[in-house]
């Protein structure tokens, strides 16, 4: 069924752009990597750019809409960053779409090649655009800048939605989307059970966290009985969980309750995924006076 849709979507693509259009789409999927406007040690303007920004001048919105749900996830990503940053992107579905789909798309920016998750890509470029904003407006003064962007995505319609598309979806998200919507403000109270739910349930420490700045008395009792009970029969897996069970780790250590203290130290002799990242761990752990 894939493969038949993947052949019909190309149908489409044929008939609806000139040859000039789809031979410039065709030489970006062949690299197949979004490349930033500052690449390598010298921040050159790479080809692969270069070829996005001349197929940007022959498209037109409906284009851009058109090709922001193309298979390939490097013309997605390109297309999805033009239309967050010319205003005329539905950003909520777009991230939706992609939490969805859960792909990756390899990147290079700077010096760094990596490969991310698209749907973190999507909301980190309106993330930044609404803070970039912000600081502008404000001149010379770093304090009031970063309170500016603060309230910025306090304020911000659009990143409130994109925090609660983040919190409700029950695909596997990125575990930096959970830092920053979590980070981001208070949230509603209607979104108290699902946020239980992914702190209880799910072992997911920036929910977690979030119960405990901001509803410390209320839910004392099953903060306390989570790390008591559940935190150290909880499996911690995936690269996600890895980060999770980092911060339940700092949690615990950095209570003044000796118990809790050792239930961190407990886990981690009985855990051996951390192992795969211990120069991160061990700072913690040095930081707390712990050698394992």
């Amino acid at each position: 069924m894939k493969k038949i849709l993947t052949i019909i979507f190309s149908l489409i693509i044929s008939l609806c752009f000139s040859q000039g259009k789809k031979q410039l789409i065709d030489s970006i999927i062949k690299v197949n990597r979004v490349d930033s406007d500052c690449v390598g040690y010298g921040c050159v303007v790479s080809s692969q750019y270069k070829r996005f920004q001349k197929l940007k001048q022959k498209l037109s919105d409906k284009d851009l809409i058109e090709l922001s749900k193309h298979e390939n996830p490097t013309i997605r990503t390109y297309t999805s960053i033009e239309l967050i940053q010319s205003d005329k992107a539905n950003v909520p579905e777009l991230l939706s779409t992609e939490l969805e789909k859960n792909e990756m798309v390899k990147t290079f920016e700077g010096c760094i090649i990596d490969v991310e998750p698209i749907s973190s890509i999507i909301y980190h470029e309106y993330w930044n655009k609404i803070r970039i904003k912000a600081s502008q407006k404000i001149k010379g003064n770093n304090y009031e800048q970063d309170l500016a962007m603060k309230k910025a995505l306090v304020t911000d319609l659009t990143i409130e939605k994109l925090d609660s598309v983040i919190i409700y979806s029950r695909r596997e998200v990125y575990w930096l989307l959970y830092d920053r919507t979590f980070e981001n403000r208070k949230h509603k109270e209607s979104y108290l059970p699902r946020i239980k739910e992914l702190a209880f349930r799910e072992n997911n420490a920036y929910a977690f966290d979030y119960l405990k700045k901001y509803y410390s008395s209320e839910y004392s009792s099953e903060l306390e009985s989570y790390l008591k009970t559940d935190f150290p029969n909880a499996k911690f897996q995936t690269e996600n969980e890895v980060f999770y069970l980092h911060s339940f780790i700092k949690i615990l250590l950095e209570s003044k309750n000796d118990y809790l203290k050792k239930i961190a130290i407990d886990k981690l002799k009985t855990e051996e995924i951390w192992k795969k990242h211990k120069g991160w761990f061990n700072t913690t752990m040095k930081k707390h006076g712990i050698v394992l």
